[in-house]
């Protein structure tokens, strides 16, 4: 399952995403993973959450991102949910270039019954409208 949360700059979708990871790992029975672009949230997120910061990682491209995401997976089969913030920034692309990157993360998360929580600085207006089934806020 994919879930995207979308804002402008300053309307609390980190907040809200920060708040949603710390009460995952109340009821989660696997593991929860937070990726970033800093490290500045780190002391706001539970010591149980993981958080990668991206930007540490030469990520220049969505298929970059993509290849990130499967090792990440890949070195620990028990993750349950993923939350990424700030999508758009960190693989360099607009929200209307990254059909295929949400196709293949369906896809992920189909596979290997990971949710996604996904944030990215726009408006709902700006979403394409295949994407509009997966917004939350």
């Amino acid at each position: 399952m994919i879930k995207i949360i979308t804002g402008q700059t300053g309307e609390g979708k980190t907040k809200k995403m920060i708040e949603a990871a710390n009460q995952a790992v109340t009821h989660i029975k696997g593991h929860a993973v937070y990726i970033d672009s800093t490290n500045t949230h780190r002391y706001a997120l539970s010591h149980q959450v993981r958080l990668i910061e991206a930007s540490t990682f030469p990520l220049k491209s969505q298929t970059d991102f993509f290849g990130f995401l499967c090792g990440i997976l890949s070195a620990n089969h028990d993750i349950e949910i993923v939350f990424i913030d700030e999508l758009v920034k960190l693989t360099h692309c607009c929200i209307d270039d990254l059909t295929q990157l949400f196709d293949r993360i369906r896809e992920l998360s189909d596979k290997y019954q990971v949710e996604f929580i996904i944030g990215t600085s726009c408006s709902h207006g700006d979403i394409p409208d295949h994407l509009t089934p997966y917004l939350i806020a």
